[in-house]
């Protein structure tokens, strides 16, 4: 025993892990060279770790995982060793115990080693949770410590203290926390056994959301996928979370594409169709379907959704929905395969009948988006005129083109009217535009979307062609609670 004890005294350094400080049973090599045990190094990267005998220029937690090779001469030198002096040959750690060793340095590192998001400690944010007590790390990695704790009510409650950490935004804390390694925590917590763990995983993804910085990269980080699974979720919070979230990133043109492509599109139909939900996360998936409408190929996949029509006509008869599903239906509109699936599924009516019976208001941006959806259908298709005139377009769109004022409303009315056919007025109108006004209006008439997308804007109808640069991009949301992004706009 003696001289077991002497040997184990003289161990040569190489065969020992630094952070567990035993000898290695399952040694690899991690890129910078240095070799550590296995499951201590995969303990460090599920934590985002980064211990103190690599240099300050490896971080173990970057996204991919780094690459591990085996040391299997280095595995069997050390069991030679352990034979040659008579001590037992190692066992490998297992992840609970590597997790604790990890756990413990984390803690008990010094100050000057931290790096973390900006260098910034968690105790020094005026915004920090008492959730998180300080440990003297950096914000992201006190998170981390939490939020990858195996117990699911410790990690709800970390959720829940990193959800009002981040329903404020003072300090950049939203940017400063939108972390690969912390987003690929949320996007695994969001596929929890646990349903606790799930809503509060996804309702810390919309307080990121919020942070119009942070949109692109939260949809790098393969969290779409992960919400639309959730839009279909057994669980009305979930659902409402889910919605919020796909709504928020949808704000951002650069999330379109890839958000229509992961398939969000028919989960957001049958949401916004569905009673059993509330108006909140059903206006939510309204607004979502708006913003990713207004890409073309978002307009051809929402054309081809089965129900498609019929849940945006069902939802412009609830006046909680109303506006957005008049928005979504304007956008579709504005594409070929959109016009004839509104005229199959009987939009014209639909929408001709709200005007008519004054559903809404003469003058109201919701009459707008009426016009633009009208509008759209009637551009090349021969049956529009017909079942307008079924429809009684004619009187309402007479209405608008006759009545006060000018602008892009009275122009469009005057178009449509044109496409309902026999009518005297509208056959010999000219446009309400000449010069640089025409000039300036015919880039909205050439595009419905376009047009649709401008109404949304606050200043339509009153400042809209001005000029013709004064057309951009829909407004872009910089708030800082989700009830005041799911504001409508103004009209």
């Amino acid at each position: 025993m003696a001289g077991a004890a002497a040997a184990a005294a003289a161990t040569p350094p190489e065969f020992v892990c630094p952070i567990s400080g035993e000898l290695m049973a399952d040694p690899v090599i991690v890129p910078s060279g240095e070799t550590f045990e296995r499951g201590c190094v995969e303990a460090c990267v599920a934590l985002g770790f980064t211990p103190a005998a690599l240099p300050l220029s490896v971080d173990l937690a970057a996204s991919p995982p780094p690459a591990l090779i085996p040391n299997a001469n280095l595995r069997k030198a050390i069991s030679s060793y352990c034979d040659r002096v008579g001590l037992p040959r190692p066992l490998a750690v297992s992840p609970e115990e590597a997790r604790g060793i990890v756990r413990h340095l984390m803690a008990m590192r010094e100050p000057g080693r931290a790096g973390g998001v900006n260098g910034e400690r968690f105790e020094s944010s005026s915004s920090s949770s008492p959730e998180f007590a300080a440990l003297g790390l950096t914000l992201e990695e006190a998170v981390l410590v939490r939020l990858l704790d195996d117990e699911p009510s410790r990690q709800e409650g970390a959720l829940e203290a990193l959800k009002q950490t981040l329903r404020g935004g003072e300090n950049g804390v939203r940017r400063a926390l939108c972390t690969p390694r912390l987003l690929d925590g949320l996007r695994r917590l969001m596929g929890s056994g646990h349903e606790g763990v799930r809503v509060s995983a996804a309702a810390c993804v919309v307080n990121l959301s919020l942070e119009p910085a942070n949109r692109v990269q939260l949809v790098r980080a393969e969290l779409v996928p992960v919400l639309v699974g959730l839009l279909a979720a057994a669980s009305p919070e979930l659902r409402d979370h889910a919605a919020g979230a796909v709504y928020s990133l949808s704000i951002e043109e650069r999330n379109r594409i890839p958000i229509g492509v992961l398939g969000a599109v028919p989960p957001l139909l049958r949401l916004l169709a569905s009673a059993a939900d509330g108006d909140r996360a059903r206006r939510d998936a309204g607004m979502a379907l708006y913003y990713l409408s207004l890409d073309e190929m978002n307009r051809s996949r929402l054309a081809r959704s089965a129900g498609a029509v019929a849940a945006l006509v069902g939802a412009a008869g609830d006046a909680a929905l109303r506006r957005p599903a008049l928005m979504v239906m304007a956008n579709l509109a504005g594409c070929g395969e959109g016009r004839e699936a509104l005229i199959d599924g009987g939009a014209v009516a639909a929408v001709a009948g709200l005007m008519r019976r004054a559903t809404v208001a003469p003058g109201s941006t919701e009459e707008e988006y009426c016009l633009s959806a009208l509008h759209g259908m009637s551009r090349g298709n021969v049956r529009f005129g017909g079942l307008a005139r079924a429809a009684g377009a004619g009187e309402v769109l007479r209405r608008v083109a006759e009545g006060p004022g000018g602008g892009v409303r009275r122009d469009v009315a005057w178009r449509t009217l044109r496409a309902v056919g026999g009518v005297a007025a509208a056959a010999t109108g000219e446009s309400l535009y000449g010069g640089e006004d025409a000039a300036a209006a015919a880039p909205w008439m050439d595009d419905v979307s376009v047009m649709s997308e401008a109404m949304a804007m606050p200043q339509f109808p009153r400042r809209l062609v001005e000029h013709a640069h004064a057309h951009g991009a829909p407004p872009r949301s910089n708030t800082t609670a989700l009830d005041r992004l799911r504001q409508a706009p103004n009209g």
